[in-house]
């Protein structure tokens, strides 16, 4: 286009200016180049937790390409991550509709019946993702966690060692088959497994507390305490930490320790029964027979059915010499399955 010169005089001076016509140059999208973009957009949304913002480009995404296959499938994670667990499935199943062989949709359905506590439905759809892909590790891993879930610790482990075998630093698949060689009373095979899970991310706050519980089961309460430390460290409003870090000090005898630590359990979580408890147990030790059965009353007051805080408080009765009372307490006790009443009851309750 030519140029065209202009001149533009001011008073005596004149100056000499060029003009141009405007150019268009051609900016409009394809619809699939839009649907990209817009398919983008919702990821970003998802990696800033923002679901319904990610929902709302996926949704865009597909309106404009309907055989968007991975618009499905990332709406419908987004809406698993929203409890839109219905809706989830109706999204990849029409991903799958689209791409038969697409496993992230199948692993999304199984997860969203595992959410729906739909074990079975769950199982079989995690079942196709590995038969299809062996080296699917979140598959085995979900599939380990429904075998533990149902106390079948040795199914459990099988799944935990293919996870492992396909993910070499799946940390979290450390710390199940952990917990469940720790049900199995494998404490030795527990506490390697938690190790491995610290060292592989060492911000797994509850893998450290899980490897001290180990270490308190096996009478080593002083590293045992080290490990709730890190737990501790890690996250500092851990009430389970600070609960079991007080059991691990009791079975020193550290009775101030263990009483600072059941008292900052309760302050994070005012109806901790299990510290209630345990701060009776404190009481007992300390031969403070009264502010025990404040403390089990505390307890039973929160949860009538704490059958630990009867045979607790059956104990306190009896060093106080109520033995009616302490004989109540101890058959509650053992009427909540709490076994070891039944040790106190006996030759005094008969």
């Amino acid at each position: 286009m030519m140029n065209k010169l202009l001149l533009i005089c001011f008073g005596l001076t004149c100056l000499n200016t060029f003009g141009q016509d405007t150019v268009k140059i051609k900016t409009a999208l394809t619809p699939e180049q839009e649907a990209e973009n817009a398919y983008n957009i919702g990821l970003e949304y998802m990696t800033k937790k923002d679901f319904n913002g990610a929902i709302e480009n996926f949704s865009k995404a597909i309106s404009l390409n309907p055989s968007f296959d991975k618009a499905y499938t990332n709406r419908g994670f987004a809406r698993f991550e929203n409890k839109g667990y219905d809706a989830s499935i109706l999204d990849f199943n029409k991903s799958i509709e689209i791409k038969s062989l697409n496993l992230d949709a199948f692993f999304g359905k199984a997860q969203s019946f595992y959410a729906m506590k739909k074990a079975d439905s769950c199982l079989a759809y995690l079942n196709k993702v590995t038969l299809m892909d062996e080296s699917y590790s979140k598959a085995f891993y979900l599939s380990g966690q429904i075998k533990f879930e149902a106390e079948q610790y040795k199914e459990a482990i099988s799944d935990y060692n293919n996870a492992i075998t396909s993910k070499a630093d799946y940390a979290y698949a450390y710390n199940d088959r952990a917990s469940a060689k720790k049900m199995l009373g494998d404490e030795v095979g527990a506490i390697a497994d938690y190790e491995k899970a610290v060292a592989l991310d060492p911000k797994l706050f509850f893998a450290y507390n899980n490897l001290g519980s180990c270490k308190r089961i096996k009478g080593d309460n002083l590293g045992a305490i080290v490990s709730y430390n890190s737990a501790i460290s890690l996250k500092p409003d851990y009430y389970v930490a600070f609960n079991n870090r007080g059991v691990a000090k009791l079975n020193t005898n550290d009775f101030t320790g263990a009483i600072s630590d059941f008292t900052t359990a309760l302050r994070f979580k005012a109806d901790y029964i299990l510290a209630m408890n345990n701060m009776a147990s404190v009481y007992i030790k300390k031969k403070d027979y009264k502010s025990s059965i404040d403390w089990t009353n505390k307890a039973i007051q929160a949860d009538v059915k704490c059958g630990a805080a009867y045979l607790n408080r059956g104990i306190a009765k009896q060093m106080l010499n109520d033995e009616d009372g302490a004989c109540t307490d101890w058959k509650k006790a053992v009427e909540l399955g709490v076994a070891e009443g039944k040790n106190y009851s006996a030759g005094l309750c008969d």
